[in-house]
């Protein structure tokens, strides 16, 4: 605190009056008088000079004012110079950038947290395609030489989560909802095995899932989504390409009973075991891939394993 005289303290000895302080110049000490009893920022005292021309006139008219006093009078040399320091401190203020201050997000509920999520995610989209949110398909892996699944639907727009690189209680929430509010659709065993393992919280907040069994990491790609907590609808997109791989148990098999008759049967594939393992699927789905990605299976297989999934995964999930 400055050892100045409070404005109070002023009026008591009628200094203003003495030295004839406009209205303004009064106004200014008082305003100052607060800022150093702390009832006011430094900030707001700076808007307050900022606001008006006259005000900031006050403080140049006043310091001459009492310049002059100073001369004539010294004996009010001392209270001359407390009010000339007071304007110089609000000066100080008029020149001080005001700090710029984040909007405290967290401290709103979460419900109203999550609808700023989405207005976030809904105006980024709109800048992209003014379109409403599409699911999301992911990008190849690099080396994956796996067929680029191309969804019925257009795909999700790629945009900037600026959102995401905040304060980590920001990102954490803003991430959960995320990944919760689209679809997200993989285009192989591949690209789901390194988009989770280099991002836990997609695997953590994961709801509902598109995938293309095909690849050398469908095994990997079905142990993962096994292990998401949230998971609750799942698409399993078939084609012919799902059987080029074995699973190790049938890879070993054939080592002694050699290869069955027809081959690439679906039970055969690489990831079925795994795949069994999934619980909790609320929704579960069975397509073919499009025609222009690769060829079709059988109707009759892609029934057979839909009534197979939709026994097992729909199961409760037990732990992971």
């Amino acid at each position: 605190m400055s050892g100045l005289p409070t404005y109070y303290a002023q009026q008591m000895l009628n200094l203003h009056t003495r030295f004839g302080l406009s209205e303004n110049a009064r106004s200014l000490l008082r305003a100052h008088d607060d800022w150093k009893l702390g009832r006011i920022s430094q900030d707001e005292l700076g808007r307050i000079i900022k606001t008006s021309a006259n005000m900031r006139q006050a403080i140049i008219d006043t310091i001459t004012k009492v310049n002059n006093i100073m001369k004539k009078k010294p004996e009010e040399q001392k209270m001359c110079l407390d009010i000339i320091q007071a304007c110089a401190e609000m000066l100080t203020a008029l020149e001080k950038p005001a700090e710029i201050k984040g909007f405290p997000l967290m401290k709103l509920p979460v419900e109203i947290r999550r609808m700023v999520y989405g207005w976030y995610i809904n105006a980024k989209i709109a800048k992209r395609a003014g379109a409403v949110a599409h699911p999301r398909i992911l990008p190849k892996a690099p080396g994956c030489h796996c067929p680029q699944f191309v969804a019925s639907t257009p795909p999700g727009h790629q945009f900037d989560l600026a959102l995401a690189r905040t304060d980590k209680k920001v990102r954490d929430e803003f991430l959960e909802y995320f990944y919760q509010a689209f679809r997200f659709h993989f285009t192989c065993g591949c690209e789901l095995t390194r988009r989770f393992l280099n991002n836990d919280s997609m695997r953590q907040n994961l709801r509902n899932v598109k995938i293309h069994w095909s690849g050398t990491k469908s095994d990997e790609a079905f142990l993962l989504l096994a292990r998401c907590p949230k998971l609750k609808e799942l698409e399993v997109v078939v084609s012919k390409g799902t059987s080029l791989y074995l699973s190790k148990r049938e890879t070993e098999m054939r080592r002694y009973f050699g290869a069955p008759k027809p081959a690439g049967r679906l039970p055969d594939s690489l990831g079925m075991d795994e795949l069994l393992l999934i619980r909790g699927i609320e929704r579960l789905t069975v397509s073919h891939t499009p025609l222009k990605v690769a060829a079709r299976r059988a109707e009759e297989e892609r029934a057979s394993l839909d009534g197979l999934l939709q026994a097992r995964l729909k199961l409760p999930r037990t732990g992971l």
